[in-house]
This record gives C-alpha cells, sequence and structure tokens, in this order.
C-alpha cells in the first residue's frame, strides 16, 4: 500500500535566501489574488449568461507574467501550483454545496497571515544533504540550513514552503513510501478502547482517561496582556510591529503546544489499542453554546485534527476506527439493564437507574455503552471479537 507521507522541518535562510522566499510568497499571493479578482468579476459580467460563464477562457500565469515582469524572477512551478490551488478551491467549494460539510468561498490572501508555495520536484532540483542538514530548493542558489534528526530514501515528489505570522520559516516534504498493511480481522475485547468526549478530561474510558491541558487557557491572561499592549501603539510604528510579533509567537507556540499533544496522545491510542470507538460529535452545534464547553472545543483542543490523526494511525498499523452515531443516547442508557433515562440533563454528572439501582458516573456510563454499540458495528464489519 503507498502512502503519501509529509516531513515537516524548520529551515533556517539567510538574508539573501530569504529575500527570494518572500518575494516569491509575493508573487504567488499576487497571482492568486489577480485570479481571484479577474473570476469574480467574470462571474459579475456573466452571470446570467450560463453558457457564455462556463465557456469563458480565464489567463494563465503566463499571461500574468508579461503584465507583471517580476514574476519571471521566481520559481514558475510555484506559480503553476498556485494557479492549481485556486481550481482545487473552486471545485471544493462548489462540490461542498451539495454535501453536508460546506466550504467556504475561496479569499483573497494577505501578507500579514501564514504566506506558501508548493513547488514540484523536476529533474532532481529538490535535494536534500542529511549528513550536513541542509537543503536545496529551486531559484535559490546556494543551500538552506535547517535542524531535524529524520532522514528518508524516498523520492521527493514536491515541497511546500511557508513562512508563519511569527516569522519561522518551514518546508512540508511529501513523500511517497510503501506501507505493508494486514487490516485485522480478529480483535481482542480487551483491546477495544471506547471513550466518552468530555469537556473537563477530554476523553473518559472505562479504564483510563486522557486528559486535556487546556494550553489556551492557561495562556490566557498572557494573551490578553499582549492584546492590550498591541492595540495601545500607535499604527504603522516599529512598536506596534514588535507588539504584533509578540502575540504571534504566544499563538504559535500554543498551537504547536496542542499539535505536539494531539500527535503524542493519538501515537499511544494507536499503540495501545486494536480498536478505538469514539462518538460523531456535532462540534459546530457545541460552538454555540455561551459556556465553557465551546471554548473548550474550539481554543483548548481541536476534535476534527485529533480524529485525522487518531485515523490514518489507526490504518497505519491495520487496526481499526469505529464512530458510533451522535444520536445515539451514550449517557442516558443504563449500561447494566439498559433502561434509557430520558429525564437526564446535561448537568447531572451522576444519575442512579431507577430499574436496577445502579449508580452511574455520567461519561463512564457513556463509555461502556459506545464500547457495547461500538463492538455490534465492527461485527457488522466482519471483524471478530474475541472476548
Amino acid at each position: 500500500m503507498k502512502v503519501n507521507q509529509a516531513v515537516k522541518i524548520r529551515i533556517y535562510p539567510t538574508n539573501l535566501q530569504r529575500e527570494v522566499l518572500n518575494k516569491t510568497f509575493g508573487c504567488c499571493r499576487l497571482l492568486w489574488n489577480k485570479m481571484l479578482a479577474e473570476r469574480n468579476e467574470t462571474y459579475r459580467q456573466l452571470k446570467n449568461n450560463s453558457e457564455a460563464l462556463r465557456e469563458h477562457k480565464y489567463k494563465t500565469e503566463k499571461e500574468y507574467k508579461q503584465d507583471f515582469e517580476f514574476m519571471k524572477e521566481v520559481d514558475s512551478k510555484a506559480l503553476q501550483s498556485t494557479t492549481r490551488h485556486l481550481i482545487e478551491a473552486f471545485q471544493n467549494f462548489f462540490k461542498g454545496l451539495k454535501k453536508t460539510r460546506k466550504v467556504g468561498y475561496p479569499r483573497f490572501k494577505s501578507k500579514r497571515n501564514r504566506q506558501s508555495y508548493t513547488t514540484y520536484n523536476v529533474n532532481g532540483n529538490i535535494k536534500i544533504d542529511f549528513d550536513r542538514k541542509r537543503i536545496k530548493l529551486p531559484k535559490i542558489k546556494t543551500w538552506i540550513k535547517y535542524k531535524d534528526n529524520r532522514s528518508f530514501a524516498e523520492t521527493i515528489r514536491h515541497v511546500t514552503v511557508s513562512k508563519t505570522k511569527s516569522g519561522n520559516y518551514y518546508v512540508s516534504i511529501l513523500i511517497e513510501r510503501e506501507f505493508s498493511i494486514t487490516p485485522l480481522t480478529k480483535v481482542r475485547n480487551t483491546k477495544i478502547g471506547a471513550f466518552d468526549m468530555s469537556a473537563n478530561e477530554f476523553l473518559v474510558g472505562e479504564s483510563e482517561d486522557f486528559s486535556n491541558p487546556r494550553f489556551y487557557r492557561s495562556s490566557e491572561l498572557k494573551l490578553k496582556k499582549l492584546h492590550r499592549q498591541l492595540s495601545r501603539k500607535k499604527k504603522g510604528s516599529q512598536n506596534r510591529w514588535k507588539a504584533r510579533l509578540r502575540l504571534s509567537r504566544a499563538y504559535e507556540k500554543i498551537w504547536n503546544q496542542k499539535h505536539d499533544w494531539a500527535h503524542k496522545t493519538t501515537f499511544r491510542l494507536a499503540n495501545k489499542y486494536e480498536a478505538v470507538i469514539l462518538e460523531d460529535l456535532n462540534v459546530q452545534g457545541m460552538q454555540q453554546f455561551n459556556s465553557g464547553l465551546s471554548k473548550s472545543v474550539t481554543l483548548d483542543f481541536s476534535w476534527y485534527q485529533f480524529i485525522t490523526l487518531l485515523k490514518y494511525k489507526l490504518e497505519w498499523r491495520g487496526k481499526h476506527y469505529q464512530e458510533v452515531d451522535r444520536y445515539f443516547p451514550s449517557s442516558k442508557l443504563c449500561s447494566t439493564c439498559g433502561y434509557k433515562n430520558t429525564d437526564l440533563t446535561l448537568a447531572e454528572r451522576e444519575w442512579t437507574c431507577p430499574e436496577c439501582t445502579t449508580r452511574h458516573q455520567r461519561d463512564i456510563n457513556a463509555s461502556k455503552n459506545l464500547k457495547r454499540e461500538g463492538i455490534r458495528l465492527l461485527k457488522e464489519k466482519g471483524i471478530t471479537v474475541i472476548t
């Protein structure tokens, strides 16, 4: 099984190398904005003539190079990738209109946000020296230093060079690896992990919990202070630029902490369990609550990111990820006798079953019910559960 894998490293370019990278960022951003503006204007003029709109030919990056001569100084593959990414963005937008998960309309890019461009490996124009820890990129004559101990023998397909708001430069290298994966047809009951999502503890299981470190909440006072400092600086001044940089670094640190924690937690789950059962949560609905729950699912952790990491880590090991429908009453069912407590409210963290008098802790009871339902769904897929 061939799998695309990305290796992201931080690079440390010199001033001359930064100048070339920044120029490439700017040209790609300008090309994106010009092509997006052209499409918006074309739609405004031809929206009542669908046939003319469908047959309209948009300008290519080669034609834009004639209008902006300085675009010829940067990597041509990066400009071609920008065109391709804009077309894909429109395709995803129109596909999202037909699906439940909406995709936003393409937006104009700003130099104040994260900058990036993608270039492809053609005739070995992208090289890596693992011994000296340096990388060679197109249109940059000298090698760029980096710090990372990982190495690989696979051929590089393409790289994405990015610059964060705090001014750090990264290169994401995409390679294709061959994995020998044999999906498990039998899983042990003791190696099935079922967890209920809790805003306080993140994941609560029958035998163990995974706590949420709350990186955002622990840094909230510091962020408020940095925001106040930024708001008091004069617009356009050097002090405002320094205050903005301090704020960007604080936010970037929080993101790095959450991303690192998510990787380590999903790695631990994928190694320990042969199947992981979770509930399909309505995160967008949770964000509408005016309580600490909305802040937990949006700022303290990213549920979608966590699930994405967990899925591919389990898949690469031949293990299984099973989601239970969000409408399954996991918290209201008694895990002992099956009685359904329809009067249970969100504020009640413990309740007693009136049928069998069993005292339940809400999250643990929900994890037991999720495991029972998840095992049923696994069996429907033809997976044998060994007790």
